[in-house]
């Protein structure tokens, strides 16, 4: 992907080029599609998937999440990244179709922006002829009088069985990395409330759906097979299980990638109960990092937050038993 892009107010030019990987996701909220992209003269490398939003550092073996967001395509991974790759504009004032040897020409006018004072808005899109990938996206705006210009070329494109890896691949490479926490927390907004109603299906049986009650002291582990922490501390996890069987409930929630997590917990011989989770569950828990975790009381009421498995929780499990 190169990516030359010209702006109206003082006429800078940015020439960036680097590569994308590109999965259709027509359960995505966001973009539609999941993505992995790298600029040339970034030396980092970003992913968005599941409603997440990753930034991965090779040299220092660190990554950080954040919650997914359409302004995460302006990350410098997601400017390798054009919306329109898997859907065309729908919305337009008029379109115009020509062709050349080896491509067709869509040329799009679009209304003026009233708003922000955006006229002369065109896009054309050059498809190839075989497989219809576009070759390049050329748009074009004037605001002020000043023209804006933005060209998307992409170069060596693969597609469908052509394509040799995948998102969770490159999540699978980032698993023993070191996860960087935000600096700022806010106070998870469930903290000290009835824990909401949750019927969830097993990992292990999608048709079974189970409730997690509070008739008894409970712990919530949200992980995924992609997170080394998660994966380390799984077993400190089904310790706690077994060294508490009759005074605690352990649930772990995986919203990702279920065929592995089978796999990992058969690997582990984990015995407690794994269910499927999913991204709006994560958004209702403000859960943006892994692993983590939740203590509940006897009556259900949200009492602790983890950011990662620590010797705090086993104390704050005894002291909630003794109560």
């Amino acid at each position: 992907m190169q990516r030359i892009d010209t702006f109206a107010q003082d006429g800078t030019v940015w020439n960036n080029s680097g590569s994308a990987l590109i999965e259709k996701d027509k359960n995505d909220k966001v973009f539609g599609f999941s993505f992995y992209g790298k600029r040339d003269d970034i030396d980092k490398e970003y992913i968005y998937d599941a409603g997440n939003g990753f930034e991965i550092s090779k040299t220092d073996k660190t990554y950080e999440v954040e919650p997914g967001h359409f302004g995460f395509i302006g990350s410098p991974g997601g400017q390798m990244v054009h919306p329109n790759i898997f859907r065309l504009d729908s919305i337009y004032k008029d379109v115009s179709v020509s062709e050349t040897e080896n491509s067709y020409l869509l040329s799009f006018e679009f209304e003026n922006d009233t708003v922000y004072n955006v006229s002369d808005r065109t896009k054309i899109y050059e498809l190839n002829k075989t497989n219809f990938f576009p070759v390049q996206i050329k748009q074009t705006s004037s605001q002020l009088g000043n023209k804006s210009v933005s060209i998307a070329k992409f170069s060596d494109v693969k597609i469908n069985e052509n394509v040799t890896n995948s998102i969770k691949d490159l999540k699978q490479d980032f698993q023993d990395y070191s996860i960087i926490q935000p600096e700022k927390r806010e106070p998870n907004k469930l903290l000290l409330k009835k824990l909401p109603t949750l019927e969830l299906p097993d990992l292990f049986d999608k048709n079974k759906i189970v409730k997690i009650n509070s008739n008894k002291l409970t712990l919530i582990d949200f992980w995924e097979v992609w997170c080394g922490p998660c994966i380390t501390s799984f077993s400190k996890v089904e310790n706690l299980k077994n060294k508490f069987a009759s005074e605690l409930n352990v649930f772990g929630i995986v919203s990702e990638d279920h065929e592995n997590a089978i796999k990992f917990v058969k690997k582990k011989g984990t015995t407690f109960q794994n269910l499927i989770g999913n991204n709006d569950l994560e958004k209702q828990f403000s859960v943006y990092s892994w692993p983590r975790y939740f203590l509940v009381d006897k009556n259900g009421i949200v009492q602790k937050e983890y950011f990662g498995f620590s010797d705090e929780i086993e104390k704050d499990i005894k002291e909630y038993t003794s109560k």
